[in-house]
């Protein structure tokens, strides 16, 4: 396939587009080799500011995003384009513009030319919550989930909530990471960063008290783990994204 075609190819996928912008919250893009965009619905627009698609077509992540998101995304689509294999549901959080993260799942696969080689990458990610509503109903584990949510801020022994569930400690960890890949406490850890995306923009209260109220050991233990899974310091993040 040639990459005339690729592009003629992807005016199905703009029609694709204006499906997914009838399912709420939910991201679709097509990106060819070089990482560009192709095709994507308007979501993705509002994300990255533009009223223009016109603004996206050809450009790639690095027109729109900081170094240290670019590189994550980045990494996920040389590996789909290189090794031809797909990354089903990743779980993580995701810029949703302004500032704000959400709980997402992200699945990117190859797409192949009639010689069967890789000549792009087309990707769907959705509202983390629609992929769990029937795991919060989920008599195993949807107990934990719920203790989860409501009680990130607090110190909660995965023993416990193993119990709760009445699953064996090995059994809740085995079957956790099978439905979120992440452990319980990676889980619960990205809970507590994403409460502090949206305190950091939204109030004027100090690294400090939102250490605290989100249930961080101390400011050193959460700049330590915002930064590890937001790839930029609680400052930086605050810098760009404050409202005025």
């Amino acid at each position: 396939m040639q990459n005339d075609d690729f592009f003629q190819t992807h005016q199905v996928s703009d029609m694709l587009a204006d499906i997914f912008d009838d399912l709420p919250g939910f991201i679709y893009f097509v990106k060819d080799l070089e990482h560009r965009y192709v095709a994507f619905n308007k979501r993705l627009m509002n994300i990255f500011d533009v009223d223009d698609g016109a603004d996206i077509l050809g450009k790639r992540d690095d027109d729109f995003m900081p170094p240290n998101l670019f590189k994550e995304i980045m990494k996920d689509d040389i590996s789909v384009i290189e090794t031809g294999e797909s990354i089903i549901n990743r779980v993580e959080l995701v810029p949703r513009g302004n500032g704000f993260v959400d709980w997402s799942t992200t699945t990117k696969k190859p797409l192949f030319d009639n010689k069967g080689k890789v000549c792009g990458i087309v990707g769907v990610t959705r509202p983390f919550s629609q992929g769990t509503t029937s795991l919060m109903k989920n008599e195993e584990l949807g107990d934990a989930l719920e203790t989860i949510h409501i009680s990130f801020r607090e110190n909660l022994p995965i023993s416990e909530l193993a119990a709760s569930v009445h699953l064996s400690l090995s059994s809740f960890l085995r079957k956790f990471k099978a439905c979120f890949n992440m452990t319980p406490k990676e889980y619960i850890r990205h809970l507590r960063v994403q409460e502090a995306c949206h305190k950091i923009i939204q109030t004027t209260h100090s690294f400090a008290e939102i250490s605290y109220e989100c249930g961080f050991a101390d400011q050193s233990h959460f700049s330590r783990e915002f930064s590890k899974i937001m790839k930029e310091t609680p400052s930086s993040y605050r810098s760009r994204f404050r409202i005025k």
